[in-house]
């Protein structure tokens, strides 16, 4: 349960950090994303693996390193977060 917890915390985080960045690091952010990338994936990479995209989440389970129930549930969760972390910047 924590890993699913941990990897919609860190889509919001990640989301949300995108979000503000755009409308307001200029030209810095790129460099304001990455560093939110960076902070999230030390917060929660040993735990859930730090996957925080749907698109990460099925390279892993298509190296067989997740299984496929597991890589369902991050692939909703993490959507439910990005959902959130935009419904919160709107």
């Amino acid at each position: 349960m924590k890993n699913y917890v941990t990897e919609f915390v860190g889509t919001l985080l990640f989301v949300f950090s995108i979000a503000l960045a755009v409308a307001h690091a200029g030209p810095f952010a790129p460099l304001a994303i990455g560093a939110a990338l960076m902070c999230v994936v030390y917060m929660g990479g040993h735990i859930s693996g730090g996957h925080y995209n749907p698109a990460v989440t099925l390279a892993v389970f298509l190296r067989g390193k997740i299984g496929g129930r597991d890589a369902g549930i991050y692939a909703v969760v993490q959507i439910l977060g990005a959902a959130v972390a935009a419904f919160l910047a709107s």
